[in-house]
């Protein structure tokens, strides 16, 4: 058998295994799970596991062992290894390695960077769970989860102020993913979870140390971001407000919808906002988390907001003159895709034409991809002009030319030469293979 049907034989019973759990969890919504932890290190689910990591890629953790060199050293090596750790029960997780990200509107964002063989493990355990909390999660949750993803929430949410909203509540947490307090997400954990082997693996990942410029420092308080878990564990917790929200009728009472893309909410109001506002509030306090006051704020539709990169207003239509609500790119996000590009395309970069090319297309693609659902048309315009004045300064820079290259390449030359053209019927969008369940 060759290894391509090996691994697709793999995946379809790790597919499977993955039903099973979920289907289980849908139909008996109190039952704890005794037998877990054997399936995390079952081969099919590691192997799984491993393509899952190298095709997100990602820098070396605490030990400074790249995907690349694992890969050359042998694959099955590691994987038996891993398998016969866990096994025994004695896989011990290293301390993450920190890194300072920096944020949009100024600041850093802390991330972890787990070593390969960490990330490959916690990719196994969330291969095994997620099913179990995929069955109980709210509908009005989109982030991180399969096939949920941005553009449902953006549509949602587009279709949802349709009904006599007026504005939103823009809700921001205080450092969210570093203020998760460990016994209470355990608690929510252990409702579906009885296997005391998996829960004490998962309270490794939790209480793993961060490394920082060689200080090795426990965490008491929180999960790392970057970890691959850790977006399970963030929709575990909030699962709890999403609940609640309904369980108590917020809807009815306070005229108000919920939406929320992992750590990120707004809610749609129809009534007062100050009460919705203080009951988001009451909730978060529940869970130990804080509401970042300074950045939420109540925002009335005519005046915009701005949520997971996506600007939506209410205006009035330009043909008929009616109210509608528009989405469109954020102009963060416009501003984002330009210096990217802008690294990507140095006019002095000693590639050929076709690298070039072949460099910027992915990364076009993914933001067209992300807004080609949306009010778009005058940000395509703009990013389209923008990415042909770079590529023909470029050219005009490599042949040692004189001024902007307009004569000399033409739009027409471009695209024959191409360059990625963002029109009708011009780009092409692949369908992404659903994932998960």
């Amino acid at each position: 058998m060759s290894d391509c049907q090996t691994a697709r034989n793999g995946l379809s019973k790790v597919r499977q295994l993955q039903r099973t759990l979920y289907c289980k969890s849908k139909q008996e919504k109190e039952i704890r799970f005794y037998s877990l932890y054997d399936k995390v290190y079952r081969k099919d689910v590691l192997l799984e596991a491993w393509r899952q990591v190298k095709a997100n890629k990602g820098a070396p953790g605490i030990d400074g062992k790249a995907i690349e060199e694992i890969t050359t050293q042998g694959v099955e090596e590691m994987i038996n290894r891993l398998q016969q750790q866990l096994r025994d029960r004695k896989y011990q997780f290293s301390a993450v390695r920190l890194v300072e990200i920096p944020k949009p509107q100024g600041g850093t964002r802390p991330l972890g960077i787990a070593t390969v063989e960490d990330r490959v493990v916690q990719t196994a355990m969330k291969i095994v769970i997620e099913p179990i909390f995929e069955a109980g999660f709210h509908d009005c949750s989109y982030g991180y989860r399969p096939k949920r993803n941005a553009m449902q929430a953006s549509v949602a949410i587009r279709k949802d102020l349709y009904y006599h909203a007026w504005g939103v509540v823009e809700i921001d947490f205080k450092a969210y993913f570093t203020s998760i307090p460990h016994g209470k997400l355990l608690e929510q954990i252990s409702r579906r979870i009885a296997d005391k082997s998996m829960l004490k693996l998962i309270k490794q990942t939790l209480e793993v140390g961060v490394s920082d410029k060689g200080n090795v420092v426990k965490t008491e308080i929180g999960v790392p971001q970057g970890s691959p878990i850790s977006p399970l564990y963030s929709n575990i917790y909030l699962n709890v407000i999403d609940q609640e929200w309904h369980k108590r009728g917020y809807l009815e009472k306070l005229g108000t919808t919920l939406h929320r893309y992992c750590d990120d909410a707004v809610l749609v109001c129809r009534k007062e906002a100050i009460p919705v506002l203080g009951a988001f509030i009451e909730l978060a306090k529940w869970l130990e988390l804080t509401v970042n006051r300074d950045k939420t704020r109540i925002t009335k539709l005519r005046d915009g907001f701005n949520f997971i990169g996506f600007n939506f207003i209410k205006r009035k239509s330009p043909t008929n003159g009616k109210s509608r609500i528009y989405i469109s790119p954020t102009k963060k996000s416009q501003q984002a895709i330009r210096n990217k590009l802008k690294y990507l395309t140095s006019r002095r970069a000693p590639i050929k034409p076709e690298e070039f090319i072949a460099e910027v297309k992915p990364v076009i693609m993914g933001w067209v991809n992300y807004y080609r659902h949306t009010n778009a048309s005058d940000a395509f315009r703009r990013l389209q002009r923008f990415i042909n004045t770079r590529f023909r300064r470029y050219l005009t820079q490599r042949t040692k030319g004189r001024g902007f290259g307009w004569k000399k390449y033409p739009n027409r030359k471009l695209y024959a030469m191409g360059m990625i053209y963002i029109g009708s019927g011009m780009i092409k969008y692949p369908e992404r293979p659903a994932q998960g369940l």
